[in-house]
């Protein structure tokens, strides 16, 4: 209804039951159709950085040949408690927002002021940095192949360490000095150089730096500050469908061989990025938030369930990286596109309340080969709760 064997992981699938966020944790917008109300979240101003943390430990590991396969190491760890900015790396989302097309001028231009105290940043903050080369800055700036070394200093610097031979352009240098000019920039202390010791670092694209996908999103200065709404490619609303939150029912609640996929809403995301409504299995707890519809008994939404993912897990992901987890995730919904999954994480009968929480995922794109993506297994990250004759964000699912 419109409105105005491979890879192992820690991550377990017991179930959790999150508490409600505070509103100061998620802003949002209230929005109203007759006598319901809905709490929609405010996108201009959420960002990476004020998302809350991810509830549960995981880690992902991945094997030496599929690292060669796909460019990079999207290997990681991550505790209970932790940022989701510093789980989230370029690469897994970056079909959801495209950050590979921003630049550090860019970013700048839209990050959201912040009042902490901060000291400008340097090469060292910008975490990508620690893996270039001459020769690949230069690949993803050409321009800076014609500068007078002298006018790059930790160039210069890495040269003069290496007893190169530091004169000419950065090319001619790089010319002149072959093993120099590959080794990495960790070779030197990146925290004695400003972003602009290296003419024209800001206005580079993301996307152009060597393995830019396995950098974290708080290893680029300020990209935790940009709304999700102002990303190259902004995140879907998720207004345009809602239901009315008619009813919750607890665990006591069994799946019945009678209510189909087509009762439900929640399930698993296939390939080509859209959900699945999967029913829950016959005989199985299936706690879940029937819904309904502002046409009544004739609308779309009328007793569809939105199954909880405490209760039950879904086949997820796709392509290589479709084993981790034990090819699992929690059954939910793509409400605001493939950034993230919205999942029921718990339902309160005697409240009428539900809790909803995000799960994110992994992906890579081995070159000259599809996209592959784990379930949506990282969080879950506390959300916007709902409760009985409130509306409720569905969005289209894709």
């Amino acid at each position: 209804m419109r409105l105005k064997q491979y890879l192992l992981t820690a991550t377990s699938l017991i179930p959790f039951v999150l508490p409600a966020p505070s509103k100061a944790e998620t802003p949002t917008i209230t929005y109203s159709q007759g006598q319901y109300l809905v709490q929609a979240p405010d996108w201009s101003r959420i960002t990476w950085d004020n998302l809350p943390p991810v509830q549960q430990p995981g880690y992902l590991s991945i094997p030496q040949n599929l690292i060669s396969l796909f460019g990079y190491d999207p290997s990681r760890s991550w505790s209970a408690g932790q940022k989701v900015d510093s789980v989230v790396m370029l690469g897994d989302g970056d079909d959801a927002f495209k950050m590979s097309a921003l630049s550090l001028k860019s970013i700048g231009r839209v990050a959201l002021p912040t009042t902490a105290t901060t000291t400008k940043p340097t090469l060292k903050d910008f975490g990508l940095m620690q893996w270039q080369t001459p020769k690949t800055l230069v690949k993803a700036m050409p321009e800076l192949g014609r500068v007078n070394l002298s006018k790059v200093p930790p160039l210069a610097a890495l040269f003069s360490k290496n007893r190169g031979l530091g004169y000419g352009t950065v090319s001619q240098a790089i010319a002149l000095n072959p093993q120099t000019a590959d080794l990495t920039l960790n070779n030197i202390d990146l925290s004695k150089y400003s972003l602009d010791s290296i003419p024209g670092l800001d206005k580079a694209q993301l996307g152009k730096f060597k393995s830019w996908q396995q950098a974290y999103v708080n290893q680029i200065p300020k990209l935790s500050q940009v709304p999700f709404d102002k990303m190259p490619q902004p995140i879907s609303s998720g207004i345009g469908v809602v239901g009315i939150a008619s009813v919750v029912l607890g665990t006591a609640e069994k799946g019945n061989a009678w209510a189909g996929n087509d009762y439900f809403v929640s399930g698993r995301v296939v390939r080509g990025d859209r959900t699945e409504e999967v029913a829950c299995p016959s005989g199985i707890e299936c706690s879940y938030l029937e819904m309904g519809d502002f046409a009544g008994s004739q609308g779309g939404l009328y007793g569809k369930r939105w199954a909880s993912g405490s209760s039950q897990q879904v086949r997820g992901g796709y392509g290589i990286l479709a084993a981790v987890n034990g090819g699992k995730e929690p059954t939910g919904r793509l409400v605001y596109g493939s950034g993230f999954k919205v999942a029921l994480t718990g339902v309160n009968e005697s409240k009428g309340t539900a809790d909803f929480g995000l799960f994110f995922r992994i992906c890579a794109r081995p070159p000259f080969q599809q996209k592959t993506c784990t379930p949506y297994f990282i969080g879950p990250v506390p959300w916007l709760p709902v409760s009985e004759n409130d509306l409720v964000i569905v969005g289209s699912g894709q």
